[in-house]
């Protein structure tokens, strides 16, 4: 194997300020899952426990393994890196519903204060409704995913650790934000959100996002990014190669997500459908005779 790619594979990031984020964040969660699970198992199942590590591996994966060094040498890898960030540990974080396992982890009073903060009518559950309302987690996904993607800013980050960090840090928080209501964790700030809302915010998502990124990885004849064309080659791809299989890994990944997604959330709307009309029907048949011996009758009849 050639010399560099050995050394960039076997370069392992050890940053400070990711592995305290990560190990810190696992240690809360961990802890409130086993505070709850002795009290309440049937509120801390084993599999969310294992969403919520999964979720974390896939930051480290993204900020600490070879791939941090690898994607400075191909777009390909950077692009997969922010699949990470951006498809993969947001959803799988939402999903062991983080924030009630969390402040469980906390002392009681601290706990009791930071929970206070979400309760009906409070300044900290609007703000967190307005930003996960779906007209503006869209928007706000929208403009930094493809913000940071225009040839300018990708360069910026390219050449600044400090740039970068903050491309990073704003993909994360904003998958976070596109995906809070599509998955809908506790506490619920929307209330119920009705399925076929949701459908219609994949769709929306995948439209914009999908057509350019496939136009480009089939049909792009330039390279976008020069900084790619300074550095040594790996593998014998060349730069517009490169990036072609970058755009390409971002369709895919994308692609399955969001049709994994639509699908699982079509099933949702089915069964909640299905539970509702049983519901109706057992209360179009509820007994309305008196408790002296009337006669129950099917109600409506």
């Amino acid at each position: 194997m050639d010399a560099t790619v050995t050394t960039v594979l076997g370069s392992w990031h050890w940053r400070p300020d990711v592995l305290l984020v990560v190990v810190g964040l696992g240690a809360l969660y961990i802890t409130g899952w086993w505070r709850l699970r002795r009290r309440r198992p049937q509120v801390a199942s084993p599999w969310q426990l294992a969403l919520y590590l999964a979720g974390l591996a896939a930051i480290a994966a993204a900020l600490l393994s070879p791939l941090d060094p690898l994607a400075s040498r191909l777009l390909t890898a950077h692009m997969l890196q922010h699949e990470l960030l951006m498809m993969v540990a947001p959803p799988l974080l939402l999903l062991a519903t983080p924030l009630p396992v969390v402040l469980w982890a906390l002392p009681r009073r601290v706990r009791h204060r930071l929970g206070r903060l979400l309760t009906r009518g409070t300044r900290v559950r609007r703000i967190v409704r307005a930003l996960t309302w779906m007209p503006v987690s869209w928007v706000v996904y929208m403009v930094i995913l493809w913000g940071w993607h225009l040839p300018a800013s990708f360069e910026a980050s390219l050449r600044s650790e400090l740039v970068h960090n903050a491309q990073h840090l704003s993909f994360f928080a904003a998958a976070l934000l596109y995906w809070f209501p599509l998955i809908n964790p506790a506490p619920r700030v929307h209330g119920h959100i009705p399925y076929g809302f949701r459908l219609v915010y994949v769709i929306a998502a995948v439209v914009p996002i999908m057509l350019p990124v496939m136009s480009i990885a089939l049909f792009a004849q330039e390279v976008f990014y020069p900084y790619y064309v300074t550095v040594p080659r790996l593998w014998g791809l060349t730069p517009l190669e490169d990036q072609m299989a970058g755009w390409a890994l971002m369709g895919v990944i994308d692609g399955m997500v969001y049709g994994t997604t639509f699908l699982l959330l079509f099933a949702k709307m089915l069964e909640h459908e299905e539970r509702m009309t049983r519901l109706r029907e057992a209360l179009d048949v509820r007994p309305t005779g008196n408790s002296r011996g009337g006669t129950p009758r099917p109600q409506g009849s």
